[in-house]
């Protein structure tokens, strides 16, 4: 986790302040690297994640206090704990899926190599690259 990248200071703190707790789950790390990107994510982590009951909280992402980019985070956050692409409840009771959580609509801010980042600490075993020198040319392999 030392080459992880963080937007602020206030990100890394939010994220090594939960690390104890989640250790090497590959399901809450991105969640709480996610929701500790931005102010106001941070300030209202728990209404979107219950640490208790370790789960999501669907109507986190109808909150007043989210905005665009906000929502961006959110969406991303729940679909790398479970593969969420509603919006509500009776969506997902509708079998009703959003287009706002496909990768264009997601990445399409500034927060864009932080996702990777969550990308990353979700699925370990397939962003594994290893950089190598091969007669003076630089060359990367993927290991699992």
């Amino acid at each position: 986790m030392s080459d992880l990248i963080f937007f602020s200071q206030e990100h890394k703190e939010f994220f090594y302040k939960f690390v104890p707790d989640i250790g090497n789950d590959v399901y809450f790390k991105p969640v709480i690297y996610l929701l500790g990107l931005c102010a106001d994510t941070r300030d209202n982590y728990k209404s979107i994640f219950n640490p208790e009951e370790k789960e999501m909280r669907v109507e986190g992402l109808n909150s007043g206090w989210q905005t665009g980019t906000s929502m961006k985070i959110t969406r991303l956050a729940f679909n790398l704990w479970n593969g969420n692409t509603f919006e509500s409840i009776e969506d997902y009771e509708e079998d009703k899926v959003s287009s706002k959580y496909a990768v264009d609509n997601i990445f399409c801010c500034s927060y864009a190599p932080y996702f990777y980042e969550a990308v990353k600490l979700r699925y370990p075993e397939y962003c594994v690259v290893r950089q190598k020198a091969l007669w003076g040319k630089t060359v990367f392999e993927r290991t699992r």
